[in-house]
């Protein structure tokens, strides 16, 4: 029983893993789409965390992920991008300098 069960907790880590790149690569294309609708220059996007909120009412798993972009091409802004799964649950852009 032992081996099966230490097989069965790396194929869990494992496919977290995969999991975890996969949503990192759709935060890091979503963050590219919408700094281009909103002609901005992506310059960087990286998970920030986890965590609960409440969106729509209700308590949702989100991941965090902080997007850099430059309205300017001088200027640095951080942004806040939120997933949930694989879902955009938010994108809040500061106030920036056009």
């Amino acid at each position: 029983m032992g081996p099966v069960l230490l097989l069965l907790l790396i194929s869990t880590i494992c496919y977290l893993f995969w999991m975890q790149r996969k949503q990192d690569e759709r935060a890091r294309l979503l963050a590219k789409q919408l700094c281009q609708q909103q002609q901005l220059q992506l310059l960087d996007c990286g998970r920030n965390g986890h965590s609960f909120r409440k969106i729509n009412g209700r308590l949702r798993f989100i991941t965090q992920y902080q997007v850099d972009f430059s309205a300017d091409g001088e200027s640095r802004y951080p942004a806040e991008l939120l997933l949930n799964g694989m879902r955009l649950a938010a994108f809040n852009l500061p106030t920036h300098r056009i």
